[in-house]
């Protein structure tokens, strides 16, 4: 009587790769999905303090006034977004041509703490003149957090 045998086969562990890729392409996703990022423009001044500050998330674009010799006027530069502007003229053209692609535009005056309240008001009349209705002044809360 023959008897068979079977040879005995090693088992060899391996990990599959493409259900790892797609867990990890699923968590990828799902982080930036639910991540929130916070823009910080890149022309210092210094935060005016409030302590009802609180965060506005939907603006449209960002104006800010520094408190230096430059500017409209020689009474301190002011920029939209990154973009500095020469004229005030400039300022109601770009707004004006916002407003009229977003008529519910929201603009974020960040004014730098020691900026005259006259030049914070000309350039408030420049946001009303150019029709924007929504707008908002930056600050910062006392623990630093905006």
């Amino acid at each position: 009587m023959k008897f068979i045998r079977h040879r005995q086969r090693k088992v060899t562990a391996n990990v599959e790769m493409t259900p790892l890729i797609d867990v990890v392409f699923q968590l990828l996703i799902f982080f930036m999905l639910s991540s929130t990022f916070v823009v910080q423009s890149s022309i210092p001044i210094q935060d005016p303090i409030s302590e009802n500050a609180g965060a506005m998330e939907a603006k449209d674009v960002t104006v800010t006034i520094q408190n230096n010799t430059g500017g409209p006027g020689g009474l301190g530069s002011i920029y939209i977004d990154d973009v500095e502007i020469q004229e005030m003229e400039e300022l109601v053209a770009t707004l004006a041509e916002l407003h009229r692609e977003n008529p519910e535009a929201m603009v974020l005056i960040r004014a730098d703490a020691n900026v005259t309240t006259q030049r914070l008001i000309q350039v408030l009349e420049q946001v009303t003149a150019s029709g924007i209705e929504k707008y908002g002044i930056g600050a910062i809360s006392p623990s630093g957090s905006s």
